[in-house]
């Protein structure tokens, strides 16, 4: 820019000079740093708009539900959202959620509310216990705030989309992470996290020993998740809202160095920056290559998990089936007897081929290895480099061989393959008469393998007075559902929907109130729906012989039967059956204009 332009730009003009110096009057100067203020704010707020376009987290009829807690960030959040809801053609929703932790936070919620009645924004509060819920749990108190609080919003997200299909007149709405090209589209979930959030995240999970996976930080979306603020900086944000004239909330907790993520804030930080002042953009610039370097691994990943993964079906030599081996085979083809879906924990064992998996590059090998155990465990935290590393040790000794790695898993190397077993694979209890009992006879169960599941599809007249009362029968509305259930064990995210108006609960904070043991949360076998758990038994208690319901359990308010339902899908539990060594399997059945028989044993089972 030319030094006349200059001049004009910062509200000089043609003044007259002064000694050889250019003065601008008051009214001038007033003037023009209010339209360079305006400049400033119209640049952030299309910067921000530009990047929510990129990472596609908006559209035409959308909505967004934006998580405030008072904060200076979330405050600039919600601002930027009221400005950009008319333009982008979304509509807006506030969540506030009080973790009872602070005296404070009464102060948070009132401003919230406020500001919110103010602007005419939809505003609702949700109260939690964080701290009764992280000792109930055994986890930190900031765990357990931030776990509470996504529940929270999930919960809010899900009756916002469960009133829009009502609204719309359909009962099912597309629920793709991709699908937004329709008014139906899932509500967005927006959160205030900016550029040093990011940083620090990147630097939390490295110092803890994360995998490259951890060193992406935060994504601009993650399922229904988005940040719209994670290009912006902390200055950016104070300073957008010191020029709009919004104030803000202060969280006293913020300064306390005990918790990990203060001190990485005001102590590790400042330190890098001291070292290069662009240390928290280097990062976060560090994190979106990281992001992309795992997308591609993970294909590699992927593509070796096909070439190094094997059929089920293990044929070994005669001479093998007539050794010590044989006792292995024989629980690998019990495992095969039960024929579920599981995307958690297998039904039936996951054989490796150990030629194909040493063939591939260290770097992917090892992680084949990683996501086969956490497949098989059903979950990936606590599991480490130490684990993958014994595995691989395993598959390349000499001579066959057996370890026990993590989380139930056991891993078993049979000639060239490696045989992984995951907790709900293994054997029965035995009593002191060597028979096979269910777990913890004495004690409450639940559904630990899916034989112990059978089902069936048939016409329904609309007669509610023939629906099954059954503690053990359940019946659900299949043509709702769309597709024959999965029998698997809990995964993150799933959740019930506790009453016709949408209100949902999390399976973890289910298992938590239902004082389900912790050792067994992870192993109970539940019918699904995608993320929707359709019914959870109830648990027994007595002897083996002599059972007895300990609750009542819970169904899906979502799949509920009514009179308008026309296909039946009938669920029953059956304690004694299906474990390993059982013949049965879970069958699906339709019915087109007769009512076929149940399926598996027991047939005249749940018949109404």
């Amino acid at each position: 820019m030319c030094q006349t332009s200059l001049k004009h730009a910062i509200g000089y003009g043609d003044k007259p000079e002064m000694d050889g110096r250019l003065v601008p009057d008051s009214d001038w100067l007033i003037k023009n740093c209010t339209i360079h203020l305006e400049i400033q704010r119209k640049f952030m707020i299309d910067r921000i708009y530009d990047y929510m376009i990129r990472n596609r987290m908006i559209e035409e009829g959308g909505c967004i539900l934006a998580a405030v807690s008072g904060g200076a960030d979330s405050m600039c959040l919600l601002e930027i959202l009221r400005e950009l809801r008319t333009r982008a053609g979304f509509q807006l929703r506030v969540l506030h959620v009080h973790h009872g932790l602070r005296e404070s936070a009464e102060g948070d919620l009132a401003y919230v509310a406020g500001y919110c009645a103010a602007a005419g924004i939809h505003f609702e509060a949700v109260r939690v216990d964080a701290a009764g819920y992280a000792a109930e749990a055994g986890m930190s108190v900031e765990e357990a705030a931030r776990h509470l609080r996504y529940e929270a919003l999930e919960s809010a997200a899900e009756r916002w989309d469960h009133e829009k299909s009502q609204l719309s007149g359909s009962a099912e709405c597309p629920n793709s992470e991709n699908s937004l090209q329709s008014s139906c589209a899932p509500c967005r979930i927006a959160v205030a996290h900016h550029l040093e959030d990011q940083a620090e995240t990147v630097l939390f999970n490295l110092v803890r020993g994360s995998r490259l996976k951890g060193l992406r930080g935060m994504l601009p979306v993650n399922g229904r998740i988005i940040r719209p603020l994670l290009e912006c900086s902390r200055e950016e944000i104070e300073g957008y809202l010191r020029e709009r004239g919004i104030t803000w909330r202060e969280d006293e907790t913020n300064e306390d160095v005990r918790y990990a993520r203060n001190l990485l804030r005001r102590e590790v930080m400042p330190l890098l920056e001291k070292i290069n002042a662009g240390a928290a953009q280097h990062i976060a610039t560090a994190a979106e290559e990281a992001a992309e370097t795992e997308e591609f691994l993970k294909n590699e990943t992927d593509r070796a998990m096909m070439a190094c993964r094997e059929s089920q079906e293990i044929r070994e030599p005669q001479e093998i089936r007539e050794s010590q081996e044989i006792r292995e085979s024989q629980e690998i083809r019990e495992a095969k007897e039960i024929n579920c879906q599981n995307s958690e924990i297998p039904m039936t064992p996951i054989v490796i081929s150990i030629p194909r998996l040493l063939k591939e590059l260290p770097l992917i090998s090892r992680r084949v290895v990683y996501e086969v155990i956490a497949e098989t465990a059903g979950r990936k935290k606590d599991l480490r480099d130490v684990h993958v590393q014994d595995v691989l040790k395993l598959a390349q000794k000499n001579g066959n061989g057996k370890l026990d790695v993590f989380a139930g898993v056991r891993v078993e190397k049979v000639y060239d393959k490696l045989i992984f077993f995951g907790a709900a694979q293994t054997a029965p209890e035995k009593n002191l008469s060597g028979t096979d009992r269910p777990i913890s006879a004495a004690s409450r169960r639940w559904p630990m393998y899916a034989g112990e599941y059978s089902c069936r599809v048939f016409d329904f007249d609309g007669n509610m007075a023939s629906v099954s009362r059954k503690q053990y029968t359940k019946w659900f509305d299949y043509d709702k559902i769309g597709a024959f259930p999965s029998f698997r064990t809990r995964e993150e995210g799933d959740r019930i929907t506790l009453d016709e108006s949408g209100r949902s609960k999390s399976i973890a904070r289910y298992m938590i109130d239902a004082k389900i043991p912790a050792e067994l949360r992870s192993r109970i076998v539940l019918p699904a729906a995608g993320r929707e758990i359709l019914w959870i038994p109830a648990g027994l208690t007595g002897s083996a012989e002599t059972t007895r319901p300990s609750d009542s359990g819970r169904i899906s308010a979502s799949y509920m039967v009514s009179s308008r339902t026309r296909r039946i899908l009938e669920i029953n539990w059956e304690p004694a059956a299906g474990q390993p060594g059982s013949n049965r399997d879970i069958e699906q059945q339709t019915a087109g204009s007769r009512r076929p028989e149940a399926a598996g044993r027991g047939q005249a089972a749940g018949q109404p």
